[in-house]
């Protein structure tokens, strides 16, 4: 009885140990499953991440190296006979624009001389012109000679011609004007003529100053008339080219 007690319990330890056993080597197994799980899952997860990030930098790469491509700039690689040869090119730019600025001042230099001589040229011309001696009536270089004195002797040479050839006009504008007026009517009562001498500055450009009487007729009226006649009439006589004093008779003649 005692041997059969012994055996049992015996068998009823192996039994127990073997299960024991048993399940240590299923826990084992699934304790390596799950570490193999995991491993693969970070394997997994490692490889989409290498791939993500392979991805990434595909779409980033041609981004960043677009501006990369565009590199020819290897001027900036120069070497010093490249230097040299931007220094001359430079230096002779600066050298042609400065000949190209003294050049154009040279020009407008000579353009000016061209300008005044070309100027005095016409005013030499106008004053041979206006000098020539056309057939001068000795009448009328007489009476210059009477009206202005000595003081014609200073006049330059374009004023005497100017003179000379328009004395006879003044005096015909003035009479016509005289006629276009009407004689002074209280010197037409009164029977009374005359002749005074008149004097004044005409300019280039039409105006006169300094206008007066040098001689008189003897008479006011006739004196303030012929003052009134030549405000009238020196806008129809031919204008001088240079600054002249005008003197001349007015005649009145009551007929």
């Amino acid at each position: 009885m005692k041997k059969i007690v012994l055996a049992f319990v015996v068998s009823l330890l192996i039994h127990i140990l073997l299960f024991l056993n048993y399940s240590f080597e299923e826990s084992a197994k699934e304790e390596t499953k799950k570490e193999s799980e995991k491993s693969e899952v970070k394997f997994v997860k490692l490889v989409q991440e290498k791939v993500l990030q392979e991805q990434v930098a595909k779409t980033i790469e041609p981004k960043i190296n677009e501006p990369k491509m565009v590199e020819p700039k290897k001027q900036d690689i120069k070497t010093p006979k490249i230097v040299e040869k931007q220094k001359k090119a430079s230096s002779e730019l600066k050298t042609n624009n400065s000949k190209k600025q003294i050049d154009i001042k040279e020009a407008k230099k000579v353009q000016k001389e061209i300008l005044k001589e070309s100027s005095n040229f016409q005013d030499s011309a106008l004053e041979k012109f206006l000098s020539q001696k056309t057939p001068i009536n000795q009448e009328v270089l007489n009476e210059l000679q009477k009206l202005y004195g000595k003081e014609y002797d200073n006049f330059t040479n374009v004023q005497k011609a100017y003179l000379e050839k328009n004395l006879n006009n003044f005096q015909v504008i003035t009479q016509k004007v005289l006629n276009r007026m009407g004689y002074p009517k209280l010197a037409a009562k009164l029977g009374i003529g005359g002749v005074n001498t008149i004097e004044f500055m005409f300019h280039p450009n039409g105006d006169i100053s300094g206008l007066k009487i040098i001689g008189s007729s003897g008479y006011t009226i006739l004196d303030d008339y012929s003052l009134e006649l030549i405000q009238i009439a020196y806008k129809e006589y031919p204008k001088p080219t240079e600054p002249t004093k005008l003197r001349f008779k007015v005649f009145y003649r009551n007929y």
